[in-house]
């Protein structure tokens, strides 16, 4: 009868471990709650959550460059206003039925916009970084440390573009002649400079769009190896109470049940 007693206590101690663990895995949703749980499962959901966090910030940072270009397309915007001004300016101040005066005051405004164009190529930034200043941005979209987790966007000399139509003076009709060729060229290259930004800014959204799909699938892929099925885990539970009670009932009446009876209705 002892024997009787030793088995019904450790079916019963085994049904309660079991029942506990069920509502561990049901509380938590999970079905990896603890490295023992499944070894081999848990490293890689780690692994697949590190994938996932590192996606979103790499998609903070292409958010990040996408906000910087956009800043700095706005400043060419208004480099190219002036340029259309300033070919007006020119044209009217070519023209030969104006007086010396007439070119002076259409000269005084020239100047006023080229400094303007100076001024917005020195001073436009994001997060106090210049974004005309030439010098290229690295931006971090991938999850590793290769080269091909950097997008680079090109740098776009501010000081260069304005530059180019400082050194005009329309004051008279040869300098305004002058003046339109160069203001030509100006706006050419403040139009090629915005083309790169929105090349630029187009494999931007195509990364994001990558990062997106990567985060999604390593998400559902954790989700599938560590979730818990808790319409099964309802009904292990539900079997496993069942086997409690029946351990914990023969344990009370092992003393008066045969070592085979037990273990068959324990079973």
């Amino acid at each position: 009868m002892a024997s009787n007693s030793s088995s019904g206590l450790r079916y019963m101690n085994k049904a309660h471990s079991e029942l506990n663990g069920i509502y561990n895995k049901l509380s938590s949703g999970k079905r990896i709650n603890k490295a023992s749980d499944d070894a081999a499962g848990l490293a890689i959901a780690n692994s697949l959550a590190v994938t996932v966090s590192l996606s979103n910030v790499g998609k903070r940072n292409i958010g990040d460059g996408t906000s910087a270009l956009a800043i700095a397309d706005g400043a060419l915007q208004q480099m190219t206003d002036i340029g259309t001004r300033l070919s007006e300016l020119a044209t009217q101040s070519a023209n030969g039925t104006l007086s010396d005066s007439q070119r002076s005051a259409l000269n005084s405004e020239f100047q006023a916009l080229s400094q303007e164009a100076q001024r917005i190529g020195a001073t436009t930034s994001f997060n106090g970084k210049s974004l005309l200043d030439g010098n290229s941005i690295k931006i971090q979209a991938g999850t590793d440390s290769s080269a091909d987790s950097q997008l680079t966007v090109e740098g776009i000399d501010g000081a260069s573009l304005s530059g180019s139509v400082s050194s005009f003076d329309i004051s008279t009709a040869a300098g305004a002649s002058a003046a339109l060729g160069g203001v030509s060229s100006f706006l050419t290259n403040v139009n090629s400079a915005r083309g790169n930004i929105g090349a630029i800014g187009s494999r931007l959204d195509s990364a994001r769009g990558n990062l997106d799909s990567l985060s999604e699938n390593a998400a559902a892929a954790r989700s599938r190896i560590e979730d818990y099925d808790i319409a099964e885990g309802v009904a292990q539970r539900a079997a496993a109470q069942i086997r409690l009670d029946a351990s914990t009932a023969v344990s009370a009446q092992a003393t008066g049940l045969s070592r085979d009876t037990v273990l068959k209705l324990l079973n």
